[in-house]
């Protein structure tokens, strides 16, 4: 039913509305009337004068100045919440410091530094402080991408050179144009989730590891550049370097990984692939003593104009086990070159070898003046254009065991198109030989 108001004189629906939606004023009931109407002949009768109709609801001007005031208070409580929970959005660079590097000299062991979306043109020093540097978010690529460190092409763009231990963490940034990180003076930081690409250094273009034991762990290391390690560059050095993709690097020797002087790094779980070397180890060059551990990797589509397509070794003795080793071409040795290694302490053991290709011989594997132990791996579909399909061996003295042998092919009839033997080598089968041997052309083992 539509009423007037007696306060605004506004009409509205009394059904829909139990008050005025305009001025709030409520109306009075019948019941209520009959009781103040008593009450008013009651009071008339005791001559006391009072109002037309007793009100305990504030009129329609004192409610709008009533929500005014609820409303400030709203907002003020609003405020005061927006304060405590958002005020501080928890950005260090460049909310509280205007560059990375006087963040990193205010901090204390312990603190972490956290660095919005942008590019920061600067090179960065921890200056052996356990700190935490890390991007908004490590874990989204999309940001990892635009917070840049842009080391402006001159010089290392991170440094870790003053004995920094495990609480020191790069997390999620893009390292670029620089020299890219430097690890020495017995470090052994964390370096995680970031994108290292475009740098230039004569070693480790990327990261250069010397005398320290770091953890590099799901980075992206592509489009480095540099003489010997274009991607990673170790010496002297035990680190762990799991879960990184090491892509498109490019080096005079190793342009994927270089392992050299008594180093004894974990290399696990990465994918190397499509690094180009100008001589030497396209994808992993280990030499000088070094004992690596090399395990669960996928080497592929690198390239080598010279040597070792794959996987370059000489004088050491590695683990090499359970890779994927394929793709991979060069002169010698499309997936493997190994020489002068004639520890058998030199294992490879379980690995997947296929589709290599050698322009002169070893399609799979070669070796030379050296003693390795190949053991339960398969060679498959390898080629070379002139010996040894799956593998040649010169002046060498092999323990071969439980290989499979499948459809690897040399280029000539004397080629071996699993196994090719120099008259100088001592090739050690089991009695019954254990490898299996299945469509290799021209022939399974040639020996010269």
């Amino acid at each position: 039913m539509i009423i007037d108001c007696k306060s605004c004189g506004m009409s509205y629906d009394e059904k829909e509305y139990s008050m005025c939606p305009y001025c709030g004023h409520e109306p009075v009931k019948e019941s209520e009337k009959i009781e103040v109407k008593s009450r008013k002949q009651e009071e008339k009768s005791k001559d006391i004068a009072e109002p037309e109709v007793v009100r305990v609801r504030a009129s329609g001007n004192s409610i709008k100045y009533i929500l005014i005031g609820l409303a400030i208070l709203v907002a003020i409580a609003a405020a005061v919440y927006i304060f405590v929970d958002f005020g501080d959005s928890g950005v260090t660079v460049p909310d509280k410091y205007a560059t990375i590097q006087e963040a990193i000299d205010a901090a204390e062991d312990g603190d972490e530094i956290i660095v919005q979306i942008g590019v920061y043109r600067e090179n960065i020093d921890f200056k052996g402080k356990n700190i935490i540097l890390r991007s908004t978010d490590p874990s989204d690529p999309s940001i990892v991408a635009e917070t840049i460190i842009d080391g402006r092409d001159s010089g290392t763009v991170v440094s870790f050179r003053s004995g920094e231990g495990e609480g020191a963490i790069l997390d999620g940034f893009t390292v670029t144009r620089g020299s890219g990180i430097l690890i020495s003076g017995g470090s052994s930081p964390v370096i995680q989730n970031c994108i290292i690409e475009d740098n230039t250094a004569e070693y480790g273009a990327g990261v250069a590891i010397f005398d320290s034991a770091p953890s590099i762990l799901n980075n992206i290391i592509t489009n480095n550049s540099g003489f010997l390690g274009g991607g990673i560059f170790i010496e002297e050095s035990s680190p762990l370097v799991d879960g990184n993709e090491i892509s498109r690097n490019r080096a005079e020797m190793g342009s994927g990984i270089v392992i050299i002087s008594n180093s004894a790094p974990m290399v696990t779980n990465n994918i190397i692939a499509d690094n180009v070397a100008t001589r030497l180890g396209g994808g992993l060059v280990v030499a000088l003593s070094s004992t690596p551990t090399i395990r669960g990797n996928t080497i592929t589509g690198n390239v080598a104009e010279r040597n070792g397509g794959g996987v370059l070794i000489e004088e050491s003795e590695p683990v090499i086990e359970d890779n994927t080793i394929s793709r991979n071409r060069a002169a010698n040795g499309g997936g493997f070159f190994v020489v002068n290694s004639l520890n058998s302490a030199l294992q490879v053991i379980g690995n997947n070898i296929a589709n290599n290709l050698a322009y002169i011989a070893g399609g799979g594997f070669y070796m030379e003046g050296s003693s390795p132990t190949l053991d339960g791996n398969s060679f498959i579909d390898n080629i070379s254009e002139y010996l040894g399909g799956g593998l040649a061996i010169y002046n060498s003295s092999p323990v071969i065991l439980r290989n499979i042998f499948e459809s690897n092919q040399a280029g000539i009839p004397e080629g071996g198109g699993a196994i090719w033997v120099s008259e100088d080598s001592i090739l050690e089968l089991n009695e019954n030989d254990s490898n299996t041997y299945t469509l290799n052309l021209p022939n399974d083992i040639f020996w010269e």
